[in-house]
């Protein structure tokens, strides 16, 4: 079969893509295959992953389109796994054998199996869903298809109802209130992770994030997954509500009407401490620099913005360095992945407020 498209080469891959390519943003899926570029980074995070940070055996790149993510792994991030690279469409299939060809890889298997009839006779011990929009119709089948210890990854779109542009199908999806907010990403972000434990503890199962972040227009997560009650406890206890005061700029944690959703950390800064960039590829600046602020962040729900201070104060915002420096004085203090302009902190509005008046002089 002869198949239309480009060969391009992203991080140390060659990719056969079709015509039709997404350039930005989430778009419209046109054509029966999808790629967009500006996943790279998405897929150079899950290189680095499979490189440092998780050591599967069996693997499952659930929604696969041309393979990009999955080959780009076997690819650049070789082990000793076996990977599954699987998309309903058969003509993505053909890609995907094309792009596999194409880069000489031995431990990848092509499948054009419907994922919910896959996972009713396979189980993996990494599975990654990638779908168009929300996870959530594909999540039971998953989780149901994981091992008894594994790491499940999941790509959403649908930012809009998660960080409250879109409030009731935030209810009807992910049973959860959303509200907008200058930490909107965060608490969608929050949201997203607490329904998936929600969803895991009903089976008997604990969720606890290994990275989970925002960027560009989608989030993403890689969650590890663990059989029995005492982890569904140990992750539920670790659920919550959130108040949001506009006028004051409070954040209120363990209560009010937002959520549920997830209020512990968002990444485990023990598995990434040794996380690295290698050469090839596709963005290593960009990864290297969200790297260095992951090992940074503060574990601590929710992040400040400056412009938001500023608004609140009428002050014009302050040089970061001096900003950071005199909340640094009064206790810790991070930057943030979720934003250029904001920060973390444990010290309670109060001091935040003092600090910034005082690095505005």
């Amino acid at each position: 079969m002869s198949l239309e498209g480009t060969i391009i080469k992203e991080g140390s891959t060659r990719l056969l893509v079709p015509p039709l390519i997404s350039e930005r943003g989430p778009g419209r899926v046109e054509g029966k295959v999808f790629f967009n570029r500006q996943m790279a980074f998405n897929r150079d995070v899950a290189v680095v992953m499979f490189r440092s940070v998780i050591q599967p055996r069996k693997c499952l790149d659930a929604m696969a389109a041309t393979g990009a993510r999955g080959v780009r792994i076997c690819t650049e991030a070789p082990g000793e796994y076996r990977f599954l690279i699987n998309d309903r469409e058969p003509l993505a299939g053909e890609y995907i054998r094309e792009n596999v060809r194409l880069n000489s890889i031995g431990n990848a298997e092509v499948g054009t199996a419907d994922l919910r009839c896959l996972l009713t006779r396979e189980v993996f011990d990494y599975i990654d869903l990638d779908p168009f929009g929300t996870p959530i119709p594909f999540l039971p089948a998953a989780l149901q298809g994981m091992t008894r210890k594994g790491v499940l990854a999941v790509t959403a779109t649908d930012t809009a109802s998660l960080c409250g542009t879109h409030p009731g199908k935030c209810r009807r999806r992910y049973l959860a209130n959303s509200q907008r907010s200058p930490f909107m990403h965060e608490s969608g972000l929050r949201i997203l992770i607490g329904t998936i434990v929600r969803m895991a503890a009903q089976e008997d199962r604990g969720i606890s994030p290994l990275l989970c972040y925002y960027a560009d227009h989608y989030f993403r997560l890689f969650l590890r997954v663990r059989e029995g009650a005492a982890a569904a406890d140990v992750a539920l206890a670790q659920m919550g509500m959130m108040a949001y005061d506009r006028a004051t700029g409070e954040r209120r944690v363990g209560e009010g009407s937002m959520g549920p959703m997830w209020l512990g950390p968002l990444l485990d800064h023990g598995a990434l401490a040794e996380a690295a960039a290698p050469e090839g590829l596709a963005c290593p600046d960009r990864v290297e620099r969200y790297l260095e602020l992951w090992r940074e962040e503060l574990d601590v729900p929710f992040y400040y913005e400056t412009d938001e201070l500023a608004a609140m104060l009428g002050l014009s915002p302050p040089g970061r360095a001096e900003l950071l420096g005199a909340l640094g004085d009064r206790g810790r203090v991070s930057r943030t992945t979720f934003s250029p302009t904001g920060f973390r902190t444990d010290r309670p509005l109060e001091e935040v407020l003092e600090a910034f008046r005082s690095a505005c002089q």
